[in-house]
């Protein structure tokens, strides 16, 4: 009797191992299938979220056209045109004014510098030679 029970036991705790075993290989297989559907919809949201992008680039290139084709923006653009011409010459009548060196002027002055640096080291290093001798 103990030997029926212990073998009914035992077919029972079989019984318990093939149907875990089932489970975790429909688990397995359900895993994937959501890995599978996880990529799919990741690439599906990556081709929209790009065709999205072209789709609002191409509108807001559209609307910028429109826009700069307004008469007020056309004539805000010319007075700003003519706004900044009218500040650069008027910073450049100043400057004319006040005693300070254009930058070409301070470009030659810097490379006459230079030049009487090279000729100094030259006099300095012939001097030394001929002290040594």
């Amino acid at each position: 009797m103990a030997k029926q029970q212990a073998g009914v036991v035992q077919d029972g705790v079989d019984q318990i191992k093939q149907v875990v075993r089932r489970a975790d290989r429909e688990l397995k297989k359900i895993q994937k299938q959501v890995e599978t559907r996880r990529r799919t919809l990741a690439k599906e949201v990556t081709t929209r979220r790009r065709l999205i992008e072209k789709q609002a680039q191409r509108g807001i290139a559209r609307i910028q056209k429109q826009i700069q084709s307004q008469p007020l923006v056309k004539r805000a653009e010319a007075l700003r045109v003519d706004a900044t011409e009218r500040i650069e010459r008027g910073v450049t009548s100043i400057l004319d004014v006040l005693p300070i060196a254009t930058k070409s002027e301070i470009e030659r002055i810097d490379r006459k510098v230079s030049a009487l640096g090279r000729k100094l080291k030259e006099i300095e290093k012939a001097q030394g030679g001929s002290q040594a001798a």
